[in-house]
């Protein structure tokens, strides 16, 4: 392949034979040797060269042979729609730049970004149409498909975390995360609360309204005479806040008159004031450690919020919601309809109304603050629960908006932000002659003026350019208006107007008023599809409050509320069955100091929540026993699903409170019951279904159960201290008399059943006894079986024979007598059996088995009935 060394002079430089004597022509051409050594050399080196250069590129070619092989990979599938809705506008292809665009021409959208494959986007999109539904005159709803492959929207945004992310962008602010419940009637509030979130105050009453319906309520001290540039901040503050306030505990107001901010007792501008149940904050800017900006005005309002009532609103780490209020202190919780939609939740406000009595202390220096907004606050809902909106709307004649006819124009200005309309007669003929008439009425104006004055062409199109009042920055303001005034006059005598009446106008303030009351009636009816509006019950006789008990009795208890619609849930693993509750609302108080709960048995009202708090301060509530719902289809539960049935692998019955006591009280039935912290190990199952049916085998009714104690609540003598015990109950003792399972022995069926023997009467222990020592394969070991059995019955013996020596009385030593002669009859047949007598069908162990059944006739002696004849006490005799 390459050129080589010829093998003579490869041999010849190589060769280690010793070098011969040579002739003298052999020297002559020896003189050319060092020459032909160096050609050898060249050529060597060259060969390698080449060698070298040959590896290194079939290296490179078979690296890229290697690496220019196809991917093996799928194609990506069409984008399809996500939404079957023309309610909202589907960029399933990823079109994010036009998206952005058209987002941008609304004063407020609300977008989706999404994956078609994420189940929890697929949950979404039908809450999404559903909030569509109600607003879509009103916001502009977008979905975009972020996950397609290659799309503009994947390529920007492609270390998305989860799916789906819902964001609202407005005019005046880049975009806020909607961090609330993903359902449709949190959406729309959230939304109204962006389209709405300041409400100007103009009087002390318009303040006083706020507070007896908000939890809190943040107040802006902006007046606008001189500048807007304060206002557009707390506008902004409320817009943001919003963020992290998704259902609106908190109302922001402003006040932009400087007379009524003086009153308020407010000194300088711009000022912030933030009221809340028991105190006020203010928030003065001083340029240093306060700004007024959004960056600070945020983090004060969060951090200074505090209310009487907690809500709770589960996300995605649901435990986490609750953990700062497990401190150790008792926890209220209020679990009723919360819909975000109505103006008022009476049930919510009368729980924020004991709560603020129960933590309202005389000695603090709000205490006359709180008790007076406390009673407009009581006032407030008491005034809404007699009103029947939903009547009102139903009632309600909306007069119908007259549409625009054909021959007006719609003439939009694009000179501002938001646009103002205006019509205009299409018809050719009378624009024509309104023009003729505006002509001369404009000549007659000019040659009425005096000569000397100059009114040029710019003059009079600066005058008809500026429209609109607000926007009159030009310096001949007061001639314009003069102007104006001149051709109004005319105008008024002979020019026809164009503009509509307020019936026809959609936007004259009728109308306008009109449109708000349909649009809050659409609410109302969706808010009611979901769920009515829920009233606390009427009080029956006086109420007795608890003003300031918090203080009075130092014990700290954490109001909390939760929606029962949305978290049921909560509630059933709490043993609390809402579906079967008024209104779907209930009251629970958890003491995880005493590890017990106590759950308001009658209706929620005023008087009975009082009471209940009352008593409970007084420890005079009886405990509830917490247990399984059976009917919780949707609510994740340990072990068994709720009810006392069989299952046919184990014969093992699953208990729950309920059933425990009617289980453990079986007459005739020994029951070995499992108590577990959660499910029952597959050991502690097996050991307990053996034992079970070993003990039937032999003759006993027995019975195996299992109960999960982190779900069903036992009564504290049946409580254990360690996960899993074994009880077992005597099937004559009615349940009250039971052993347990020792803690440190390895649970197993040979364990199980002597712990049962120890709970049988000597008869049937006995006759167990026998049986199991039949089962016996090894001779020694049935010998020392027997040999137990007659040193049972030799120490029940002196056991009774002691009894009969120290009783005096006649009856019940008549008794003992015969049972001590049925003890001797069987110690005598246990004494002549042999271990090859233990077999089936054999005299002497079927004399033995009769001497027991005699024995059980005449064991068991109604001693209390003795007693009682007798007029003395004395120990029970088993």
């Amino acid at each position: 392949m390459f050129p080589t060394v010829d093998t003579e002079d490869i041999s010849r430089s190589t060769s280690l034979e010793p070098e011969q004597s040579f002739t003298s022509d052999e020297q002559d051409s020896g003189d050319s040797s060092p020459v032909a050594k160096q050609n050898n050399n060249n050529l060597t080196l060259n060969m390698l060269i080449k060698e070298t250069i040959f590896c290194i590129a079939l290296a490179v070619t078979t690296y890229g042979a290697l690496h220019n092989i196809p991917a093996s990979t799928s194609k990506v599938p069409h984008a399809v729609r996500f939404f079957n809705t023309n309610l909202v506008k589907d960029w399933y292809k990823g079109q994010l730049s036009n998206a952005l665009a058209l987002i941008n021409k609304q004063d407020i959208s609300f977008v989706m970004y999404y994956a078609p494959w994420d189940a929890e986007s697929q949950y979404v999109r039908g809450e999404f149409e559903a909030a569509a539904g109600v607003l879509n005159d009103r916001v502009h709803f977008s979905a975009i498909n972020c996950w397609n492959p290659g799309s503009e929207c994947r390529l920007q945004h492609n270390k998305i975390p989860s799916w789906p992310i819902l964001m609202v962008y407005t005019v005046t602010s880049r975009g806020i995360l909607y961090k609330g419940p993903r359902n449709a009637e949190s959406m729309v509030n959230f939304l109204e609360l962006i389209m709405k979130p300041l409400q100007r105050v103009s009087s002390t009453e318009d303040l006083v309204n706020l507070l007896s319906m908000c939890d809190a309520v943040a107040v802006g001290y902006t007046p606008v005479s001189y500048t807007s540039k304060y206002y557009n901040i707390w506008y902004n503050t409320a817009i943001k806040t919003k963020e992290f306030d998704t259902i609106g505990e908190v109302c922001f107001a402003v006040v932009t008159s400087t007379e009524l901010a003086v009153d308020l007792g407010i000194d300088s501008v711009p000022n912030a004031r933030f009221m809340l149940w028991n105190d006020t904050k203010d928030y003065t800017p001083d340029g240093e450690n306060q700004a007024w900006n959004e960056s600070s005005l945020v983090p004060w309002i969060l951090e200074n919020f505090v209310q009487p009532v907690s809500r709770i609103i589960p996300m995605w780490r649901k435990g986490f919601n609750f953990e700062r209020f497990a401190d150790g202190s008792p926890m209220l919780i209020l679990f009723t309809p919360m819909n975000p939609l109505y103006e008022q939740l009476p049930s919510y406000a009368l729980m924020r109304e004991v709560a603020m009595e129960y933590y309202n202390c005389k000695n603090n220096e709000t205490n006359q603050w709180t008790m007076e907004l406390m009673k407009l606050q009581q006032i407030q809902r008491l005034l809404y629960q007699q009103k029947n909106f939903l009547k009102f709307c139903q009632e309600h004649k909306f007069k119908p908006i007259k549409k625009l006819h054909s021959k007006y124009k719609k003439v939009v200005s694009h000179n501002n932000k938001y646009p103002w309309n205006n019509v205009t007669e299409k018809n050719q003929k009378n624009s024509a002659i309104n023009m003729i008439k505006q002509g001369l009425a404009v000549s007659k104006i000019i040659g009425s003026a005096n000569e000397n004055e100059f009114m040029p062409n710019d003059f009079i199109q600066a005058c008809g350019l500026e429209s609109l009042a607000a926007e009159k920055n030009y310096e001949n303001y007061e001639q314009c208006l003069t102007f104006e005034e001149h051709l109004e006059d005319f105008e008024q005598e002979e020019i026809e107007m164009t503009i509509l009446s307020s019936e026809d106008d959609p936007l004259s303030p009728e109308n306008l008023v009109q449109e708000n009351v349909k649009h809050a009636c659409n609410i109302l009816r969706f808010a009611n599809k979901l769920f009515p509006a829920v009233t606390p019950g009427k009080v029956d006789g006086n109420i007795s409050h608890i003003h300031g008990w918090a203080c009075q009795t130092n014990l700290t208890m954490n109001i909390l509320a939760v929606d029962s619609l949305r978290n049921y849930h909560f509630a059933e693993a709490l043993g609390i069955d809402l579906k079967n509750k008024k209104d779907m609302t209930a009251v629970v108080i958890l003491d995880s100091k005493h590890e017990s709960q106590y759950v308001l048995s009658g209706e929620y009202n005023a008087k009975s929540v009082r009471e209940f708090i009352a008593n409970f301060t007084r420890k005079q509530l009886k405990r509830t026993l917490r247990t399984h719902v059976e009917d919780a289809a949707h609510t994740h539960y340990f072990g068994s699903n709720g009810s006392a049935s069989k299952e046919k692998d184990f014969d093992i019955i699953n208990l729950t409170t309920r059933s425990f006591r009617r289980t453990i009280r079986t007459p005739g039935v020994l029951s070995l019951v499992a108590v577990c912290g959660g499910a029952c190990s597959g050991h502690t199952t097996r050991a307990l279904s053996e034992a079970a049916r070993l003990l039937n085998e032999c003759g006993v009714r027995t019975q195996a159960a299992r109960i999960d104690a982190l779900r069903h609540d036992l009564p504290w003598h049946y409580t254990p201290s360690a996960y899993p015990t074994i009880l077992v109950f005597s099937p004559y003792r009615n349940g009250e008399d039971s052993r347990a399972y020792p803690r440190d022995v390895r649970i197993s069926s040979s364990g199980l059943v002597a712990l049962s023997l120890r709970a049988l009467p000597t008869p049937l222990h006995l006759r167990v006894r026998l049986v199991l020592c039949a089962r016996i394969r090894a001779i020694t070991e049935k010998k020392d079986c027997l040999k137990d059995m007659r040193e049972n019955v030799v120490s029940v013996i002196g056991r009774n024979l002691k009894y009969w020596r120290q009783t005096q009385i006649h009856e019940l030593k008549k008794s003992l007598l015969k049972r001590l002669q049925n003890l001797n009859q069987a110690y005598l047949f246990l004494s002549l059996l042999h271990t090859s007598d233990l077999k089936e069908n054999n005299c002497k162990r079927n004399f033995a088995l009769k001497s027991f059944d005699d024995l059980s006739t005449n064991w068991y002696i109604d001693t209390s009935s003795i007693l009682r004849k007798n007029g003395s006490l004395s120990p029970i005799i088993r």
